[in-house]
């Protein structure tokens, strides 16, 4: 491990005269990170410093520092009717990316929200799927995983970023939406997943674009209202949609939690070998093996079916007792106690969300090699 002391901190940006300089400096190291095909135009964050209240809630703004020097800037806002949080940017100045810097912003900022003292059930980031429109910064596998370090999960199901325009392009923004909630999420159901998707447009997207877009802004209601109908055509066949779910999803390095019964889990086990059993048996009479060799090879190929099986589930004599005691006249209990582990790839987030300060001191990160 390299140990490595920076001094990092964050503030949140208003109206305030001396907070001109830095509400600059923030913006122009956005401009300089973010691609303007996914980027909110500065004029529009301006005013919004200036007046971030709406009927649906609040805009806020926030600039990260390393020794007093603006490094970074990120953007969100709060909805109290879906007790969420929508961040919008993200960004850190690219000379300034070391250090666990990321980790230690998006901490940083979960502090700034907490302090807030608001009610909050999910804190959602959108993202670009690949790089087409935008980079590292919009989105990608890179910006995945370090969300997921902070304890964010990918919803897998399609998803589309809504225009920062009044038209309706042909060409989608497939996008990303990681949830991160008081407990570290394996699934959401559809009717919560909706009322998240449309607090997203039509209490942050409409609300910030209601000032700016003028007799245009029906159009973009009505291209909004599309965009949800599709999203919730695309849902009707999901009641539960998974998050974090296939293994392949780069956030998980660990077995993904089972929900089937241990009965269920032998049985299927007992199934399998009982099926190798009858292949190794048939493959043994045609090769005219000894009898005497055939219990010792069924044995030994019932011990390498036991180590496969506690290889994918890491729990070898557990496996091995679910399995004897599935037989047909066994008895008794094992002596083990079944793991009910879910799995420790990832760190879970706090619980609370309220009345965390600020840190505004030195930190001292480890980081990997």
């Amino acid at each position: 491990m390299r140990r490595t002391d920076a001094s990092f901190g964050i503030r949140m940006l208003g109206p305030r005269p001396p907070d001109r300089d830095d509400v600059d400096r923030a913006l122009a190291i956005f401009v300089r990170n973010t691609s303007p095909l996914l980027r909110t135009k500065t004029n529009q964050i301006r005013a919004k410093i200036a007046s971030p209240e709406t009927a649906e809630g609040h805009f806020y703004f926030a600039a990260f520092y390393r020794t007093d020097v603006v490094i970074g800037f990120a953007m969100f806002g709060y909805y109290p009717r879906g007790h969420l949080v929508v961040v919008d940017h993200l960004v850190i100045d690219e000379g300034h990316r070391g250090d666990a810097a990321f980790y230690v912003f998006a901490q940083l900022l979960q502090d700034a929200i907490q302090s807030l003292d608001i009610e909050v059930d999910f804190v959602a980031v959108e993202l670009e799927k690949g790089t087409d429109f935008g980079g590292g910064q919009t989105g990608g596998s890179e910006l995945v995983k370090l969300l997921g370090q902070v304890g964010f999960g990918q919803v897998h199901t399609d998803y589309v970023l809504a225009n920062m325009e009044p038209k309706n392009y042909e060409a989608r923004y497939d996008g990303i939406l990681m949830l991160r909630g008081a407990d570290r999420l394996y699934r959401i159901r559809r009717e919560d997943l909706l009322a998240i998707a449309h607090v997203i447009l039509f209490d942050h997207y409409l609300p910030w674009y209601r000032d700016f877009f003028g007799d245009q802004i029906e159009t973009y209601r009505k291209y909004l209202e599309q965009l949800y109908s599709e999203f919730e055509t695309r849902l009707k066949s999901d009641p539960v949609i998974k998050v974090n779910g296939p293994e392949a999803d780069l956030l998980i390095s660990g077995p993904v939690p089972s929900h089937r019964s241990p009965e269920a889990i032998a049985a299927m086990y007992l199934l399998m070998f009982a099926a190798t059993a009858a292949i190794a048996t048939a493959v043994l009479y045609v090769l005219r093996t000894p009898a005497s060799l055939t219990v010792p090879v069924l044995l030994a190929l019932l011990a390498l079916f036991v180590g496969i099986a506690a290889t994918s589930r890491g729990h070898a004599i557990e496996v091995l007792e679910q399995i004897i005691a599935a037989l047909p006249g066994a008895r008794g209990k094992s002596r083990y106690p079944r793991s009910n582990q879910k799995s420790k790839a990832l760190p879970k987030p706090d619980r609370q969300f309220r009345n965390t300060r600020i840190r505004l001191d030195d930190q001292s990160i480890d980081t990997p090699d």
